[in-house]
């Protein structure tokens, strides 16, 4: 009799987070919704800027930028592992530039969303065959002590442990980070072009300044702290620093690199390649001058001499004599280049007035050492201790040397798992460099295990692996050495099958 249609929608209405996912993630933002978001994201900066000024719109601008990298770097570790070490090479110099804005944080806060990232994929794969050797096992004995600090008893500030542990402790954890995505030689090899790229740009700039002068900012930089002009300023002219923090990163960046440029060019490369390699490592370890460090020039014989014994092949071990005694005329040969004359009092630390300074502190230190087997703690000594524990005798303690250091603030445990952690390095990088045999991953171990051994005796009279970006690429070497032999490992059960 009566005829009613009702039509009715049996499908049920979507909740409030299913729609916004479809409408940020789904639609991308294309819709109504992103044209809102950014208007008021415009408006909002606008409102910033006006009120805080230019810096402000600085940091804004950098989280939209920073963001969406962060995000990448938690799903793609390769991605975020090459960004990071791109990042560590010009962080400290950036702050000439931009001062005020938190680099340091950023960069922790790259290694915690890595870390996170890989315990998520953990969770599916439950696979840490990465951290089952010897070397990764130090190495985590080693962040374990750095935490353990936080509760140490002769420690005067737990907030200066906060702080230093956030470096100490977050550098040494990338290596852990590159042990699970270096899987394949592709990764590998590009992290090797990433460090001798950026490297390549620090030594042009390097030139640049050397020969065209300082930029009005890097002047305005070095003369705003007297201390800071006194230690670029000497025998008359800069010591150069290219856009590293200062030029003691930038002359042991040089040398090692340039180095690693020398034996790489030793590898099964085409003529053009090996050509490339060498002029690259000698204009590197001509630059290395410019920075007027003296602890850089007795690297490259120093590592010389390693990478020699390891070899020890006829050829290397006469072209190492020809070396010797052309280092020695260049010693002992008078001259009036400001660059020579610093390279030769290099080798002369008798005559040397801050070798001899530095060789007191340490005897004045040593019996705080022996009778504090955890040491002062993490922050003590430097620029923390003078913020967070002024009043402590350690504060204004100068330690001039990394061993130093970790002996102060860790006390001779921590020296000692520091040593141990160096000497297991490098029994199993040589152990497994005699094993490999693939000519390539060969020639790379040898390399990053001088570039190792060259870091280890640079921080003997200076703080160099605790600097950027030194402490991530002394931890890129150690990594590589790992997966060199692995590698080498899976290439010959491939060929077995």
């Amino acid at each position: 009799m009566f005829n009613f249609e009702i039509n009715i929608d049996s499908a049920p209405k979507k909740s409030f987070f299913s729609l916004l996912w479809q409408k940020i993630f789904e639609e991308k933002l294309n819709n109504s919704l992103g044209i809102f978001f950014l208007i008021l994201c415009s408006g909002f900066i606008a409102a910033a800027i006006s009120f805080g000024g230019i810096k402000i719109g600085g940091v804004l601008g950098a989280l939209l930028i920073g963001s969406p990298l962060i995000i990448a770097s938690m799903f793609n570790l390769k991605f975020g592992i090459s960004f990071t070490i791109m990042l560590s090479f010009v962080f400290l110099g950036a702050k000439r530039i931009l001062d005020d804005i938190p680099l340091g944080i950023l960069m922790d806060v790259m290694i915690v969303v890595m870390l996170f990232g890989l315990f998520i994929r953990q969770i599916n794969e439950r696979d840490w065959s990465f951290a089952k050797n010897p070397i990764s096992k130090i190495i985590l004995v080693w962040i374990l002590y750095n935490l353990l600090e936080g509760a140490n008893p002769w420690a005067e500030s737990r907030l200066a442990w906060l702080y230093t542990v956030r470096g100490f402790a977050g550098f040494t954890i990338m290596y852990f980070l590159l042990m699970y995505a270096i899987d394949s030689k592709k990764f590998l090899f590009l992290l090797i072009k990433i460090w001798l790229l950026f490297m390549t740009f620090a030594m042009i700039y390097g030139y640049n300044q050397e020969f065209f002068g300082l930029l009005p900012f890097e002047l305005n930089w070095i003369m705003a702290d007297k201390g800071r002009y006194m230690l670029l300023f000497q025998a008359g002219k800069f010591r150069m620093f290219s856009f590293f923090s200062d030029p003691l990163v930038y002359g042991f960046s040089m040398c090692f690199t340039g180095m690693l440029c020398f034996i790489l060019a030793g590898g099964p490369f085409r003529l053009y390649k090996k050509v490339f390699l060498y002029t690259l490592g000698c204009l590197m370890i001509y630059g290395m001058l410019f920075s007027g460090t003296r602890a850089a020039f007795i690297l490259p014989p120093a590592g010389f001499l390693f990478y020699s014994i390891v070899k020890f092949k006829k050829n290397i071990l006469i072209t190492g004599g020809v070396l010797f005694f052309i280092v020695m005329i260049l010693l002992n040969i008078p001259s009036s280049n400001p660059n020579l004359v610093r390279l030769q009092s290099a080798f002369k630390p008798s005559d040397d007035a801050s070798y001899q300074v530095r060789v007191r502190n340490q005897k004045f230190i040593q019996p705080f050492i022996q009778t504090h087997p955890m040491g002062g703690g993490l922050g003590s000594v430097g620029e923390w201790g003078k913020k967070f524990s002024p009043w402590s005798p350690l504060a204004n303690f100068p330690p001039d040397s990394g061993y130093v250091r970790i002996a102060v603030e860790m006390g001779w445990i921590g020296l000692f798992l520091f040593c141990l952690m160096l000497f297991i390095v490098f029994k199993e990088g040589i152990k497994d460099y005699l094993r490999i045999k693939d000519p390539m991953l060969k020639t790379i171990s040898l390399g990053m295990l001088t570039v190792v051994y060259s870091l280890t005796l640079a921080n003997f009279p200076q703080e160099a692996i605790g600097q950027y970006p030194i402490n991530y690429l002394f931890f890129v070497a150690i990594a590589i050495i790992n997966k060199c032999r692995q590698f080498d490992t899976q290439t010959e059960n491939s060929l077995v099958q």
